[in-house]
């Protein structure tokens, strides 16, 4: 593909290379997009090559999206990881769903270009799971919502895979039951204490007081989910890994 990107495509493209750049690991080459332009001025402020190659190779496949950068109070809520394998699509795709499949997970819906896959609930699910806890950790990906998943052909016998994994519910019920609940119901026991005892006083020592369980509430749910990330992020990075070993 040689055609042009407009400028919005461009800027995406280039946040996307500037981020992969960033990672720590390799990126492997695979070529073939004619962007010589774009590259050009990439590598004029910093961005691996193989970045923008990889940025886009995921752009042409239609899979480039915005991720969700910072996420608010309580950090983000996905973990993105591409990478371009030296494997034929249909070999790519068997083994990703040999490995969400061991990760307790079914195919529930397509969205656009990628299929999604949650959690098993069923009781035989559920056995296992506890019983992983206490063993040997199999099921590495953790409690996720949902992992989005694009498998598509960059040619010459590789494929591009893409795994996002999504906690956007668990960012949720952190926010409302560790900040949200806290500030919002301490004033009114405030306001109920202080009828309840003649107190007064009682209603503004709740104020400062809803604002430090708001402050831990958030410091605590950015470290849970910062702890599910880092594990998402893990098993992404061992099974691409583990793929990529032609």
């Amino acid at each position: 593909m040689t055609e042009p990107l407009d400028p919005l495509a461009a800027d995406e493209v280039l946040r996307r290379a500037a981020e992969i750049s960033a990672q720590d690991r390799p990126v492997p080459a695979h070529g073939g997009y004619d962007r010589r332009a774009l590259t050009e001025a990439a590598s004029e402020v910093g961005i691996a090559r193989g970045a923008v190659e990889l940025a886009l190779a995921e752009h042409d496949a239609g899979i480039l999206v915005h991720s969700d950068a910072r996420g608010g109070l309580l950090g983000p809520s996905r973990v993105l990881e591409t990478r371009v394998v030296p494997r034929t699509v249909p070999e790519s795709r068997g083994h990703v769903i040999h490995w969400l499949r061991s990760q307790l997970l079914h195919r529930d819906e397509r969205q656009g270009t990628a299929e999604v896959w949650r959690p098993r609930d069923d009781l035989g699910a559920k056995l296992r799971r506890k019983v992983d806890a206490r063993t040997a950790r199999r099921v590495r990906l953790g409690d996720v919502d949902a992992v989005e998943v694009s498998v598509v052909d960059c040619g010459e016998g590789r494929s591009l895979v893409r795994l996002e994994v999504v906690f956007d519910d668990m960012r949720r019920g952190l926010r409302t039951g560790v900040v949200v609940v806290p500030a919002a119901v301490t004033p009114v026991l405030g306001v109920a204490a202080a009828v309840l005892t003649q107190q007064p006083e009682l209603v503004f020592i709740s104020l400062p007081v809803a604002g430090a369980l708001g402050a831990v509430g958030t410091v605590a749910g950015r470290k849970t989910l910062a702890d599910q990330r880092e594990r998402a992020r893990r098993a992404l990075c061992s099974f691409l890994d583990g793929l990529e070993e032609a």
